[in-house]
């Protein structure tokens, strides 16, 4: 485990180091959790859709992937 010091602006902002940004595949826009133990904040990258396709990963496009869950979620309305 590797540690960096950052600065806390006014607003409670922080910059998350670019080395880490791009291990973790942190952009703009990225959705981040943010948690808490006895003594640590802990901050945690949300999963996107494309990281959760998992072993199916390549099958099928996700214009494809949506496209048949669009038709099941009507088939389940009536």
């Amino acid at each position: 485990m590797s540690e960096e010091t950052v600065v806390v602006n006014k607003r409670g902002q922080f910059t998350i180091p670019a080395r880490l940004r791009k291990l973790h595949r942190i952009k703009e826009g990225t959705k981040l959790l943010i948690s808490q133990d006895e003594s640590a904040i802990i901050v945690r990258r949300l999963p996107e859709f494309d990281d959760l396709l998992g072993m199916h990963s390549g099958e099928i496009t996700l214009l494809e992937m949506t496209t048949e869950l669009d038709q099941m979620r009507k088939q389940d309305r009536y």
